[in-house]
């Protein structure tokens, strides 16, 4: 189940955050995507920020508000093949009410999830 395969903890910041902030964390070529939230409940994902906008403005101003996202009880197979084809290698887990479970990843080489446990091999 992707339950299994995503990191239940995934960095987020708030739905609130600045430009800069989101900027910041887009700077470290291993993160393909910031989540924002309020408290648990998801806001957006944001995979790129226009070189023209201003630092203070709100990021939320640049989040896909409805990014590909999928179930904690989706089987592992339609998990693996959802995330590999996504362009970003990353799909948000949602619960009820938009709640923010997860968030699946592929490494670069796109056969194993970030931070599974047991290294979350695709093919175990």
């Amino acid at each position: 189940m992707a339950a299994d395969l995503m990191l239940r903890n995934p960095k987020t910041l708030p739905a609130d955050a600045p430009v800069s902030e989101v900027r910041a964390i887009l700077e470290n070529p291993s993160v393909q995507m910031v989540l924002l939230a309020d408290g648990s409940t998801f806001a957006g994902a944001i995979t790129d920020i226009p070189d023209e906008a201003a630092p203070e403005q709100g990021a939320l101003d640049f989040a896909d508000l409805e990014p590909e996202t999928i179930g904690a009880d989706a089987p592992a197979s339609v998990a693996f093949a959802r995330t590999a084809a996504n362009p970003h290698r990353r799909l948000v887990v949602l619960g009820d009410d938009a709640r923010l479970l997860g968030l699946l990843c592929l490494d670069e080489s796109r056969t194993r999830f970030c931070g599974a446990a047991g290294g979350g091999n695709v093919g175990s």
